[in-house]
């Protein structure tokens, strides 16, 4: 009837693939604070912070203050602030104002752009290990995610998260 866990079944950890399905932010959420992820975010709300993650793609009604780090962005919807991102995908209907630093860049025509475009040969997007976490109090003088100043490895706390409805 109950039978114990072989040792190799327990010690199993779940892998962390980058090919899982995208993390889904809605459009009723109100994010203050910094989003992190290892994978995709699929994300249509409003945030006043940052965001870091794999492949972002910001909706039509998605709004961003703050930086985006990734290694690809499909923005079509609202930024203010900085874009770093390996391949960035500005479609008709966004709105930019900030920097956007690429490896490769794609501009639909429509997309509204007020600002200043900075072409990298290497855009660095630094991994997320779950050992790294954000601190807004040591770094608060440098980019949100670690600016030249500061390596990602001394990064210890994710600043609060409030839900507002």
């Amino acid at each position: 009837m109950f039978r114990k866990a072989k040792p190799s079944e327990a010690s199993a950890k779940p892998s962390k693939s980058k090919n899982s399905l995208p993390s889904i932010i809605g459009s009723d959420v109100h994010l203050l604070g910094n989003l992190v992820s290892e994978s995709a975010v699929d994300f249509s709300g409003t945030i006043d912070g940052n965001i870091r993650c794999d492949v972002l793609t910001l909706r039509g009604q998605g709004t961003v203050k703050g930086e985006i780090t990734a290694n690809t962005v499909f923005i079509h919807g609202t930024v203010k602030g900085l874009i770093r991102a390996k391949v960035v995908n500005l479609l008709a209907s966004c709105k930019v104002e900030g920097i956007i630093i690429h490896e490769q860049l794609s501009i639909e025509d429509g997309a509204f752009v007020d600002g200043k475009f900075k072409r990298s040969d290497r855009v660095i997007v630094p991994s997320i290990s779950e050992d790294e976490t954000y601190d807004s109090a040591e770094n608060n003088e440098d980019s949100a995610f670690g600016g030249a100043s500061k390596p990602i490895a001394n990064m210890k706390v994710l600043e609060n998260i409030r839900l507002i409805r």
